[in-house]
């Protein structure tokens, strides 16, 4: 095998590493935002509705971006 086939394949051994680190980051990402955008809802229900007496402003629901 030539040095340039050796670099090549190891550059797509790299690649292929990168693609699965990532693979995992979005993963793991998910399973954290998703309990986030939910406490974020639920408090802005307790403080608005609960404490202050007042109605849960309309905006974007956030378990939607995930």
């Amino acid at each position: 095998m030539s040095e340039l086939e050796e670099m090549l394949e190891e550059a797509f051994e790299k690649i292929e590493e990168l693609e699965n680190r990532i693979d995992e980051q979005e993963c793991r990402f998910k399973a954290f935002a998703e309990p986030c955008a939910i406490g974020h809802e639920q408090l802005w229900k307790i403080v608005r509705e609960d404490i202050q007496d007042l109605p849960v402003p309309d905006g974007i629901d956030l378990r939607n971006l995930i």
